[in-house]
């Protein structure tokens, strides 16, 4: 096996990058966008409701650390710019609140680099999310909520074999995640979730041709944590200060660990303000400040937009 970590430091970043190949880089730049929620969202609302929602996300990332391996900063980076429509549906099953809902991601990865190594750039979908949830326990007195939710993605997002980066991954994922929410008093409210992420095999993955044909990409489950503490000013505006953090995740190439993971601590603040009784405008900032296995995000925003009808 080839040992390239007993190289000097400087090579060893390059040569990493050259001969193991970054992989669906976009899984673990934004890891999964479906799962990652905004306050107050694990709240059901009355059977028949719908929301249109639409997302803009923008992340800039100015280092890259291998998992178990060296940091990059100098010539390293990575944009990402994403579009996201999503449709939700609130129903009940068997006496409980319920749903069902779907996403969809577009936009561009650009700027790509590792010490000088370029990734180059990519644009399209990602995969589809097709979700559905239930609240086996829903306090509406005590204002006490409880929310199972499963995802599944299928691999119909862009994907490009040929190229170390893509917006979609060639490779089925599904998750399941618990979700809990808590008003206390007048003002207050804490959201709690806890998600697994479950990774198919990716069987015609980039190849830099070291491996046989068709190498395959596989991956360790990831698990994610996300805790929001709000503050209702009043009926119409929020404020929310919260964190995230991702665990596991180590990504392989024909079994050998290709120095990607998802291991990451995220902090982010939101306000939201509701326009009218049926639309609401969200605007959430969040910085990394941890991450091994893949780039690290140094400034991210995102921008949603909410109408109820």
């Amino acid at each position: 096996m080839f040992d390239f970590w007993s190289l000097n430091r400087s090579r060893a970043a390059v040569l990493a990058c050259v001969l193991l190949g970054v992989m669906a880089l976009f899984v673990e730049s934004d890891h999964a966008l479906a799962q990652e929620v905004e306050p107050k969202e694990f709240v059901p609302l009355p059977p028949g409701s719908n929301l249109a929602l639409g997302y803009y996300a923008y992340g800039h990332d100015t280092e890259f650390t291998f998992n178990n391996g060296p940091t990059f900063t100098k010539n390293t980076g990575l944009e990402v710019n994403l579009a996201v429509a999503r449709y939700v549906h609130y129903t009940t099953v068997a006496g409980h609140p319920a749903g069902l809902q779907m996403y969809e991601f577009f936009g561009s990865l650009s700027g790509g680099q590792i010490a000088g190594q370029s990734l180059g750039s990519a644009f399209g979908a990602q995969n589809t999310v097709l979700s559905a949830f239930i609240w086996p326990y829903a306090d509406f007195k005590n204002r006490t909520y409880l929310v199972l939710s499963g995802f599944l993605y299928p691999p119909d997002g862009t994907y490009d074999r040929d190229s170390p980066i893509n917006v979609g991954d060639g490779r089925w994922r599904g998750c399941f995640q618990v979700g809990f929410d808590k008003a206390i008093g007048g003002h207050f409210s804490l959201d709690v979730g806890f998600d697994t992420m479950f990774y198919g095999d990716n069987d015609n993955a980039f190849n830099n041709g070291l491996f046989p044909p068709r190498v395959r990409l596989s991956q360790d489950n990831t698990y994610r944590g996300q805790v929001w503490l709000n503050w209702n000013f009043n009926r119409a505006v929020a404020a929310s200060i919260g964190w995230e953090g991702f665990f596991g995740g180590v990504q392989y190439e024909d079994g050998l660990a290709n120095g990607q993971a998802t291991k990451e601590q995220r902090l982010r603040a939101s306000v939201s303000t509701f326009l009218s009784p049926v639309t609401q405008i969200l605007l959430e900032l969040n910085h990394d400040v941890q991450n091994s296995g893949g780039f690290k995000q140094d400034f991210g925003t995102t921008l949603r937009f909410l109408y109820a009808f």
